[in-house]
Order: structure tokens, then C-alpha cells, then sequence
């Protein structure tokens, strides 16, 4: 027990030196470090973007850190790690993380406390500097011909050019420019047949991306501007880009051949032209292919390269054998690597040889010859299709030679062959075949004529030597026979004429002499209208004066029925006023018994008006009988009018000259005098004027309103008067029935 309690005291005693020493080095040992970034730090808003603090144990042992922000900005600050080790010595570094509300700018302060497990705190002080920095870009690149996991882009700046019918894409690079990640939507304005084959893309920072648009030109034709645009997740940030897109036909030829139709002789060889045209947009490989006879072949080109809008021609042999013949249809065909083709056709219509170059001769099939030297014709026409150049031969005698030896006509043209027959003396009468032979190409066209050579008669040869020596009288009758047929028409113009001139003669000698008779018939008819005008004048003058006689006495009676007529009226006047009284008494409108008194008051209480009255009737009365006179005085009075033309004729110059003389002197009258006009008129302006000025003007309105019915019912009498004055005459004819 004791050595047990002894080891038991030694193991405590130990234990404790081991504390006390322990103890005593952890007093003694050290903790510090340090911390360090930089002051600013750029960053765009909501980007996520991260930079770092450093910071070393300075100190002697092993320390644990925790790391917290404070600041403006600490709502937008991660760490990573928050917590972290470091052995004395050691240097390490955090991530500090911010995310900030997008559309962030300025500048905001942070401070990041790193705290160890002593308590012992540094603080790092930054400013975060926020700028709208979300740069990426949008590039065109050269057209593919279809999408793949792998594309080779290659930038592009021009306007696209696509081909119709086809389908082609057309990459676009987007390229994030920073630091940090982003996504983007991209859309694209244009017809349905250009579409995007993705609408976002995501990319990390410093990346670039491939996206494609995408287009199918089947029976799209035309200039085009397509926009895409794109806009940043982050930041909100637009980018617009205009394309530009021509679509073509590209693979488009022209392929034309020399004729449409052609007709060509069995056995001839002959070449035509085929020209093609590129018409697209692209340059291109042409290949040239016959769909035609064996006989038919391409020259010695059949590819070629076309660039756009460019011609190139190659030959077409056509070369039938012999025993050919018919219409044949040549096509030709332009190819553009099995994409599209062109096609022209020409129709051949083969003529068999003999009848290509088939010739008429047109002659006498007999000539008579008497032995000297003739001359005869032959026609040839060639009836081919061709121009042909003949060659001349005869088959036959030696005295029979042709000219020319060689003809060249034209399909339907005719040409002459002149057949030269000059015998000798020594060869026998007789009939003599001769041959003419036209060869052309391998053929040969014939035709046979008879001379029949014999010896001329007795008769035959006087009477050529007649003609012969007679020949210039002959003449002379055949040009005096052509001059009568040329010259028919103006000789019977002639002899017509002269026959017409005659027969006029005749009707001139007709009419003399109907005129001489008709002269003593007028001279005759004149004495005779002579006497009866005598006559007729004696008897006018009987009926003027019995006239004049029946006038006076008419008159005499006018101024008896006159003076009856005149007391007819007082008797009606008389009778009016009677009844006047009777009726105004019976419907008590007055008393009769002092109708006198009635009377004198009228004069004497409208004695004024009365008089006022009779003087305007006799004004006017004055003016109808002067407007009678000016009436009158324009008329021609009766005795004048039936004078001789020729004294009328004086009297009307005689007036002229007075007007004149009247015209001459109204630089005289008193209204071409300045002083009478004012004279006259500014009496008138004056008495106007004090009218105005003393208000006259009312006075003599209500003079008028007051005493209108006076002035109605005087100029119903003035009315009657004038009736009166121009109707007395039918009035007394009235009254004396």
C-alpha cells in the first residue's frame, strides 16, 4: 500500500510539472497577422464578380479567423471561405464575392473585419466602384452550307448573297468582353423563311459562343434587311445589327442556238454556234450535253467556267450520212453540277442530196438548123433548197459548144445557158442529139435536145434577101405603126375636140339668132307695158282726186259728230254727278239740302291742293304734248315720202352735215362751261344742305304720310287724264255710237 501510494504521488507530481510547463509556454507564445487588398475595386452591378484578400500569420502559433463585412455594400458580400486556419508563418487568401442590385453606378465603401480566435480584429477598407460594364459583341461570319457540332467561323462584312432554292446558314459570334458571365437573348426580325436556330445563349466570361440563323430561299427572290437584336441578362445592355440579305437566282443560264430551224441536204457538213449565257449571281461550271442523232456532235469544248453575265460559245456539228432524210429535233442542254439546266432545241429537217440541189432545165426539145450559125437558149432554175453552184457540160456533137461553163443560183433563181450550134458544110443532114449536163455536189440533172440539121429552101432565101434589102422601110413602118399606138389616145383627144368646137359653133349660131328674135319680142312687150302705165297713171290720178274729195267731206262730218260728241259727254258727266248725290244722300254719307255748303268749304279749305293739282296737270299736260312734238319732229312728213329717191337722198346729207355742224359746237354748250354747271348745281347743294341742317327733311315726311291718301288719289286722276289724253280718239268714237 505504501509503494502504491508512493507511485500514485509521483505520477501526480509529474503530471503536473507537464501542465505547469505547458502552461507556461502558452504564456509565452505570441498572435498577430496581417490583411491586404487594394483600395478600389472596379465592378459591374449584379455581375457576381469575386476579387481577393490576403492575409498572413504573423504570429507564433496557429490561429483560426473569421471574416464578416460592414459597409454600404455588405447586403451584396459573400466570403468564401468565411472561416479559415492559418500555422504561424503561413499566407493564404479569401474570396470576397459581391452580387449587387443591377443598374448599380457610383462608388460604395466596404469594410471586411478578419477576426482571429484571440479577439484580435484588422479591418480592410475598400471602396467598391460600380460601372455599367457589360460589353459583348455580335459578329457575321461567312455563309455554311448546313449546321454541324463543329463550324469554322470566318468573319463576313459585306451584304449576304444567297442563291434561290437552297437552304444556307449564317453564323453570328457573340463574345462575352468580361469578366463574369452572362446570358443573352437574341431575336431576329424577318420573313418566316429566315428563322435562329437558338433564342439565348449563355456564356462564361471571356468565352464566345455560335449561333445560326438559318434560311430556306425556296421561291424567295429579292433584296431583304433582316435585324437582329440581342440584350444581356446583366445589365439589360441591347445590341442591334442590320442584315443584309440579296436573294438570287445563281445557278440561272441562257443557252441559245444559231436557228431555231434549219433545213440541211443529206451528206453535207456543217457547223452552228450555241451560245451560253450565265444569268446568276454566281460564277459557275457548265457543262454541255446533246440529247440528238449520232450524226450530231458538241465540238471539241463541251465544259467551261462562267463567271456572272459572261457568254461563251461552242459548236454544233451536224454532218448526216447519205441516206438520210426526215425532220429531226436537237436538243441542247447547259448543266450546273445537277443543280439546274437550260435547254434549246432546233428542228433539222434533212433533205435527200438529188432533191437538195435539184435542178430544172427548160429548153426546145427540137432545133432546126440551116447550117449556119445559130443561137438558142436554156433555162435553168434551181428548184433546191440550197444555193448550188453547177457545173455546165454537153454530151453530143463537137459543133454544138455552151456558155457559160459554171452557174451559181440561188433556191428558186433562174439562170441562162447560151447553146452556140454552128455546123460545118461537110456534115450530113440529119436529127443530132445533145445532152446538157448540170452537176452539182455529186449530182447530176440532164436534159436532151434534138437539132435537126437540113438545107434551106429556094423560096426561103429570096425571101430574106428581100427583107434584107427592104429592111429600113420595114422599119420606118414599124416605128410609124408604134408611133399611131403610142399616140392613139391624144390623136382621138383631137378629133374629139375639134368636133365639140364645131358643135359649139353650131349652138353659138343657134343662140344669135334666138337672141335677135327675142330682142323685137322685149321691144315689142315694152311699148306695150309703156302704154298701160299711161294709162294706169290717168287712172290714179282720177282715184287721188276723188280721194281728196271723200276726205274733205269725211272731215265736215267729224266736226259735226265732234261737237255732238262733246255734249253726249257733259250730258254723261251730268248724269255721273246726279247719281253721285242721289246715292251719297240715300246712304246718308251727306245731306243734299247743303251740298252748296259742302261745295264752298272743298275751295275753300283745299284750295291750296286744288290749286297744286291743276298746275301739275298742266305740267304734265305741257310735257306729253313737247314729248309729242320731239316725236313728231323725227318724222318724215307725208308729202316727202313719196319724193324721188334722189331728193331724199339730199335731204339725208343735208341732216349729216347739220349733226356735224351740231357736233362741232358742243364744245359750246353751257354744260361744257365749268362756271354754269357750278352756277346750277350749287344752288342745288346749298338748299340740300339747309334742308339737312334745319331737319326739314322730317317735316316733309310727315307732310307726305299725313296728306298720303291726297297724294294716291291725285295720281289716280293724273292717271286718268293721261288714259284720257292718249285714248280720246277710240273714247269719241265710243260716245258718238
Amino acid at each position: 500500500m505504501p509503494k502504491m501510494n508512493a507511485k500514485k504521488l509521483f505520477l501526480n507530481l509529474l503530471l503536473f510539472i507537464v501542465t505547469l510547463i505547458s502552461l507556461v509556454s502558452i504564456v509565452n507564445a505570441q498572435e498577430d497577422f496581417t490583411a491586404s487588398s487594394t483600395g478600389t475595386v472596379n465592378l459591374c452591378p449584379c455581375s457576381n464578380q469575386a476579387y481577393t484578400v490576403t492575409v498572413e500569420n504573423t504570429g507564433t502559433i496557429a490561429s483560426s479567423y473569421v471574416v464578416l463585412a460592414n459597409g454600404a455594400a455588405k447586403e451584396w458580400v459573400t466570403f468564401n471561405p468565411d472561416k479559415f486556419i492559418l500555422n504561424p508563418g503561413q499566407k493564404g487568401a479569401f474570396s470576397v464575392i459581391v452580387n449587387s442590385v443591377c443598374n448599380t453606378e457610383g462608388d460604395y465603401d466596404l469594410e471586411t473585419f478578419i477576426i482571429a480566435n484571440n479577439r484580435l480584429t484588422k479591418v480592410v477598407k475598400q471602396a467598391l466602384k460600380f460601372s455599367q460594364c457589360y460589353d459583348y459583341s455580335l459578329d457575321y461570319g461567312e455563309v455554311v452550307e448546313e449546321a454541324r457540332e463543329s463550324i469554322s467561323f470566318l468573319p463576313y462584312e459585306s451584304p449576304y448573297l444567297l442563291c434561290k432554292n437552297e437552304q444556307k446558314a449564317v453564323p453570328i459570334l457573340i463574345t462575352n468582353n468580361e469578366n463574369f458571365g452572362n446570358k443573352y437573348k437574341v431575336f431576329l426580325d424577318a420573313p418566316e423563311w429566315a428563322k435562329l436556330n437558338v433564342d439565348s445563349a449563355s456564356l462564361v466570361a471571356k468565352k464566345s459562343g455560335i449561333f445560326l440563323i438559318n434560311f430556306d430561299t425556296t421561291d424567295i427572290e429579292g433584296k431583304f434587311n433582316f435585324k437582329l437584336n440581342a440584350i444581356s441578362e446583366l445589365g439589360k445592355v441591347q445590341r442591334k445589327k442590320n442584315i443584309e440579305v440579296n436573294v438570287e437566282e445563281c445557278y440561272a443560264l441562257e443557252i441559245e442556238l444559231e436557228k431555231e430551224k434549219d433545213t440541211i441536204c443529206s451528206g453535207e457538213d456543217k457547223s452552228y454556234e450555241i451560245t451560253v449565257k450565265n444569268i446568276g449571281a454566281l460564277g459557275q461550271n457548265v457543262k454541255l450535253e446533246l440529247d440528238a442523232p449520232e450524226w450530231v456532235s458538241l465540238g471539241n469544248v463541251s465544259f467551261f467556267d462562267l463567271n456572272p453575265e459572261e457568254e461563251k460559245t461552242a459548236t454544233l456539228s451536224v454532218n448526216p450520212e447519205d441516206d438520210v432524210s426526215g425532220s429531226f429535233l436537237v436538243t441542247a442542254l447547259a448543266i450546273i453540277e445537277n443543280k439546274t439546266k437550260s435547254i434549246d432545241d432546233m428542228q433539222f429537217d434533212v433533205v435527200p442530196k438529188l432533191a437538195c440541189y435539184q435542178a430544172d432545165i427548160s429548153t426546145k426539145t427540137s432545133v432546126t438548123n440551116l447550117y449556119s450559125e445559130d443561137l438558142f437558149f436554156a433555162k435553168v432554175r434551181n428548184d433546191g433548197i440550197k444555193k448550188t453552184h453547177y457545173k455546165v457540160s454537153l454530151d453530143g456533137v463537137s459543133w454544138v459548144s455552151v456558155s457559160p461553163e459554171t452557174l451559181e443560183l440561188n433556191s428558186g433563181q433562174t439562170g441562162n445557158l447560151n447553146l452556140i450550134v454552128n455546123p460545118g458544110t461537110g456534115v450530113e443532114p440529119g436529127t443530132y442529139g445533145v445532152k446538157i449536163n448540170l452537176d452539182s455536189n455529186g449530182a447530176v440533172y440532164s436534159k436532151n435536145v434534138d437539132l435537126v440539121l437540113r438545107k434551106e429552101s429556094e423560096f426561103m432565101k429570096k425571101l430574106k434577101e428581100n427583107v434584107k434589102f427592104y429592111q429600113y422601110y420595114i422599119y420606118l413602118l414599124i416605128v410609124i405603126v408604134i408611133l399611131i399606138i403610142i399616140f392613139r389616145k391624144p390623136i382621138i383627144r383631137i378629133k374629139n375636140k375639134t368636133q365639140k368646137n364645131y358643135e359649139k359653133y353650131k349652138v353659138k349660131q343657134e343662140k344669135l339668132r334666138a337672141l335677135k328674135i327675142s330682142r323685137k319680142e322685149k321691144e315689142e312687150e315694152r311699148k306695150k307695158e309703156e302704154e298701160k302705165k299711161k294709162k294706169k297713171e290717168l287712172e290714179e290720178k282720177e282715184k287721188a282726186r276723188k280721194k281728196e274729195t271723200e276726205k274733205k267731206e269725211s272731215k265736215k262730218k267729224i266736226k259735226i259728230l265732234k261737237k255732238i260728241s262733246i255734249n253726249k259727254l257733259w250730258y254723261y258727266v251730268l248724269l255721273f254727278v246726279v247719281a253721285v248725290i242721289f246715292i251719297g244722300h240715300n246712304a246718308r254719307l251727306f245731306n243734299a239740302k247743303y251740298l252748296h255748303i259742302y261745295i264752298k268749304n272743298i275751295f275753300i279749305g283745299y284750295l291750296y291742293y286744288i290749286l297744286i293739282g291743276v298746275g301739275t296737270i298742266v305740267v304734265l299736260f305741257l310735257l306729253v304734248l313737247f314729248y309729242n312734238y320731239l316725236g313728231k319732229k323725227g318724222k318724215m312728213p307725208k308729202n316727202q315720202r313719196f319724193l324721188a329717191p334722189t331728193t331724199l337722198e339730199k335731204k339725208k346729207v343735208k341732216k349729216v352735215v347739220k349733226k356735224a355742224e351740231k357736233k362741232t359746237k358742243k364744245g359750246t354748250e353751257w354744260y361744257n362751261k365749268p362756271s354754269y354747271v357750278i352756277a346750277i348745281f350749287l344752288p342745288i347743294i346749298i338748299l340740300l344742305a339747309a334742308l339737312a341742317y334745319l331737319n326739314l327733311f322730317d317735316d316733309i315726311r310727315d307732310f307726305f304720310v299725313l296728306y298720303q291718301y291726297y297724294f294716291v288719289l291725285g295720281i289716280l286722276i293724273l292717271i286718268v287724264i293721261i288714259l284720257l289724253i292718249r285714248f280720246y280718239k277710240p273714247l269719241f268714237e265710243f260716245l258718238k255710237e
